[in-house]
């Protein structure tokens, strides 16, 4: 009885606990269903939607650059790019279908196979971003991908923007120096600016203007989620889910294109060499040129940039800021004004022994370029005849020293800082010597470097921005700071110079332009007063520089032209006429607001150099 009572018992209580582990485990699966299908249904939506969601990244529409005026320089047009997403061509085929796909984009869009392999298996890059194989594709070649969408996952046709350029007249667009070009980022750079936001296959600033605003540029890409099935293949997509991109800052530069376009034609093509037309008292660039120049389409060529790179006339230069060349007859002021802020000199005094047409220091004759002499004569005649032996006589008595630091008031041998050189592209700072670079160089200073420093050459080396900064602070009395960004914030420093020597020297370089001798009469501007100065560098390597800086008017500069032809020859001859286009071209553009019957009038009063050369004598100057 009681063995039996024992048996049930043990049997009701296995019964129980079977039950209770039952409701147990029916519980837990109570409360998981709740939690999956209740509790936690919106974050397993959204899980559940990322496995069928992929982000598809929008580009953002670079900002526009525009000239002073509003006019379009640089725009956007649309582009097709073939891409490929790798995780849905690569985890969604088997091996042979992958092949097949890869020998048919390489057959499509003509890159080898192997490079199409590389690009797809690359790092570099987040996990479902694109990989961008061909650019700038035809519309057969779309259409095709199109017709053939559902036998190519993972290849996606996207719409780009890439920059276009308006041409003016039917040439090539202005001022490419200026407004640089954009290309795909490199792996150097890419290291760097990945953190920003940045993919590997992005278009990136990378000369100019794009590349020293490229922040301003570039906006913020934008997203779009596709839906795609278990095969990779777009099924869907969730415009709700969309993010806009912010395109880019509009840029306005300091450029007239008015001006721009007729600077760039003086040239012609067959001129190598830098013209700048700058405010004086602001320091705005409203011309910029740079010869021989460049597309900036040409980037995108692998052949074209081969040939760019390769091309001995080297049009990627930028010679306005790069380029380095020996200042000749135009530095002749620096002695001058070292002469009278000295007390060396009084400005119409007839100091040293007649010019004969050549002067013996040493065992060395150095000429004059006349060869019959100058004659006697007064600083201002000197400067207006361009006597390389009164400024032989000048040097020696300035000395290197006095020499080394006036050229430096003027901003020689440093960079002036002009914002374009963050554009890639960096700035030389020239060359202004003293004793200590002969001693260190030659081994001993020598007295008769001075002669040729007196006059621009020996060592002397400026590039042309340095010089337009030199002919702005010849006319204003400041020495600007250059830029091309309309909003960049103007800044000028004055120069520890008397206001009496800078009026002396503006009037005597006015002469240069106006009187019947001076070398830079072919700059003349009907109703204007023009005040200029020729130089005429001489090169080693072949053929003379021809230099010629100007500003106008006299009385109150508006504008400053500065003009440099490689191997041109003459400044008076070749340099002066480009100037004088582009000065008519802006007082065209700005007439003065006075009667020009004053002006003239005004520029008859000022004008003391002397009168016409005797009967038989050239008018047409060395330099």
């Amino acid at each position: 009885m009681h063995e039996g009572f024992m048996h049930n018992g043990t049997r009701e209580h296995r019964a129980r606990c079977l039950t209770g582990t039952i409701l147990v485990l029916f519980g837990i699966l109570a409360v998981r269903l709740y939690l999956l299908q209740i509790a936690g249904w919106e974050q397993y939506r959204i899980q559940s939607e990322k496995n069928t969601m992929q982000p598809v990244p929008i580009e953002a529409s670079r900002g526009l650059i525009r000239d002073r005026n509003g006019v379009i320089l640089v725009d956007n047009r649309p582009s097709y790019t073939i891409s490929v997403i790798p995780p849905r061509l690569l985890r969604n085929t088997d091996p042979e279908t992958r092949s097949q796909i890869v020998s048919k984009l390489s057959d499509l869009i003509g890159l080898p196979e192997e490079k199409i392999q590389e690009k797809l298996s690359s790092r570099k890059r987040h996990f479902y971003e694109s990989v961008r194989l061909k650019l700038d594709v035809g519309f057969k070649t779309i259409s095709y991908v199109e017709e053939n969408r559902y036998d190519l996952p993972g290849v996606e046709i996207q719409i780009e923007s890439r920059r276009g350029y308006p041409t003016f007249h039917g040439q090539f667009p202005l001022a490419p120096h200026v407004l640089g070009y954009v290309g795909l980022i490199d792996a150097s750079r890419y290291s760097r600016m990945k953190a920003r936001g940045y993919s590997f296959g992005d278009q990136i600033g990378k000369r100019g203007i794009e590349r020293l605003s490229e922040s301003r540029l570039r906006g913020e890409d934008g997203v779009k989620y596709i839906e795609v099935n278990a095969r990779g293949r777009e099924v869907g997509s969730f415009p709700d889910k969309t993010e806009a991109p912010i395109p880019g800052e509009d840029l306005t530069l300091t450029l007239d294109g008015r001006l721009q376009q007729v600077a760039e034609e003086a040239f012609g093509d067959h001129l190598k060499g830098s013209l700048i037309a700058m405010d004086p008292k602001s320091g705005e660039i409203l011309a910029l040129v740079s010869k021989p120049g460049f597309h900036p389409r040409s980037i995108r060529d692998p052949h074209e940039w081969q040939a760019l790179q390769s091309n001995i006339q080297k049009p990627l230069l930028n010679r306005t800021i790069q380029g380095e060349y020996p200042p000749a007859s135009i530095f002749k002021m620096i002695s001058a004004i070292a002469a009278l802020e000295m007390g060396l000199l009084e400005p119409d005094e007839y100091r040293f022994d007649p010019c004969e047409g050549e002067f013996a220091f040493g065992d060395r004759i150095f000429r004059c370029h006349k060869i019959a002499g100058c004659g006697e004569l007064n600083l201002r005649e000197a400067l207006v005849h361009s006597c390389d032996i009164f400024f032989y006589h000048l040097g020696r008595e300035v000395g290197i020293a006095n020499w080394n630091r006036y050229a430096r008031i003027f901003g020689f041998g440093q960079p002036t800082g002009v914002d374009l050189a963050g554009g890639g592209d960096g700035e030389a700072k020239g060359l202004i010597t003293d004793r200590l670079y002969y001693e260190t160089r030659r081994g001993k200073w020598f007295e008769g470097n001075m002669l040729n420093l007196a006059i621009g050459q020996g060592e002397t080396l400026a590039t042309p921005i340095q010089v337009a900064r030199y002919t702005s602070a010849l006319a204003t009395g400041q020495l600007p700071w250059p830029h091309v960004l309309q909003d960049a914030r103007a800044a000028s420093e004055p120069l520890q110079i008397s206001a009496q020597t800078l009026e002396h020297i503006q009037s005597i370089l006015q002469d240069v332009v106006e009187s019947p001798m001076g070398t830079g009469r072919r700059a003349r501007v009907e109703g204007i007063t023009v005040a200029g100065k020729t130089g005429t560098a001489q090169n080693p390597h072949g053929k003379d520089h021809a230099w010629f800086i100007a500003f106008a008017p006299v009385e109150d500069p508006r504008i400053t032209v500065t003009v440099l032809v490689e191997n041109g020859g003459h400044g008076s001859s070749v340099a002066a006429p480009i100037a004088q286009k582009v000065l008519s071209t802006y007082f065209e553009l700005f007439p003065p607001k006075r009667d020009p019957e004053n002006v003239v009038a005004t520029r008859m009063e000022k004008s003391t150099g002397p009168s016409l050369p005797p009967p038989g004598e050239s008018l047409l100057p060395s330099n």
